[in-house]
């Protein structure tokens, strides 16, 4: 089982691709096809989206067991973590692309106004997706020429395939693309408390990031998500710190710091009062067959 949770950064990614491809110009993504082996449960400050090439696994996300296999597609947000464990006699390749927040969100504000993002998503992907990931594998190893504009326009394409086919009309309990969202001001300021929520936040930076004055912006988040400011953030928290109970055999102080909250007693009381069961009560929920994922 899990000693503890890892926790990887873009910056360190980008730099080790970039080095390994000898380029010096600035990217926003890197992207590998590994053989994966067990992963244990992490997560990450960027955006990940995966295509499973061959092979089978157990996808756990947020502590939720999802089958995979050719085909399959997973974007996860940086408030996502998740465990593949492989299964069958076959390698699990996967092509893995590290997305930088800004790339994936300026190109989703244009399919979904106000930024409501709804990941995860995971699922089998359109045919247009498997053509443009075989594009970014040949210019991966080519690396021609204007190689590395090619691979982030075909990224760019799978997450506008990904958010048009989220959902389908009538399909229900799930949100609808394109529909109602947030004010832009206030879509920022939820999409920086989704990549930041672990971390001290105080309502004057994220007003801030919306540009707004700490007392309008609080007006303005609350008639926007029905709740307040400091709502919001504990209930963003207690739903991380739910998902890595159910999810890892971490002790009740290590969620209790890993999700942000600072003081153990206030963390059980606050989880108590959301889901009516003291934080010591976990429940595990991967999946039906009990699947184990094992520590990398």
């Amino acid at each position: 089982m899990w000693a503890d949770v890892e926790r990887f950064g873009i910056d360190e990614l980008i730099a080790a691709d970039r080095g390994r491809a000898g380029n010096s110009r600035a990217v926003s993504f890197a992207v590998q096809v590994p053989e994966l082996t067990s992963v244990g449960v992490h997560w990450h400050d960027y955006y990940e989206l995966g295509y499973v090439l061959e092979g089978r696994a157990t996808h756990v996300v947020n502590g939720i067991a999802h089958p995979a296999g050719p085909g399959t597609v997973f974007l996860l947000s940086p408030a996502d973590l998740h465990a593949i464990e492989p299964f069958g006699t076959q390698p699990l390749r996967v092509l893995n692309a590290v997305l930088h927040p800004h790339l994936v969100e300026s190109t989703l504000e244009s399919v979904v106004p106000g930024g409501e993002l709804d990941l995860p998503w995971s699922g089998p992907a359109q045919p247009g997706v498997g053509v443009q990931v075989r594009r970014i594998i040949e210019e991966q190893s080519r690396r021609a020429a204007g190689w590395d504009v090619v691979v982030e326009s075909a990224l760019r394409t799978i997450v506008v395939e990904l958010a048009r086919h989220s959902v389908q009309p009538g399909d229900p309990g799930r949100h609808v693309v394109g529909g109602p969202g947030p004010p832009a001001h206030v879509g920022r300021a939820l999409r920086h408390v989704e990549r930041h929520f672990r971390e001290p936040l105080t309502l004057a930076e994220v007003a801030a990031v919306a540009h707004l004055s700490p007392h309008w912006f609080s007006e303005q988040f609350r008639r926007a998500t029905g709740d307040s400011f400091q709502s919001y953030l504990r209930r963003r928290r207690l739903q991380f710190a739910r998902a890595l109970l159910e999810s890892t055999d971490l002790a009740v102080s290590e969620v209790c710091h890993a999700a942000g909250f600072n003081d153990s007693s206030y963390f059980g009381r606050a989880y108590r009062a959301q889901y009516g069961v003291p934080p010591s009560g976990r429940a595990r929920r991967a999946s039906a067959d009990e699947v184990t994922v094992r520590n990398r």
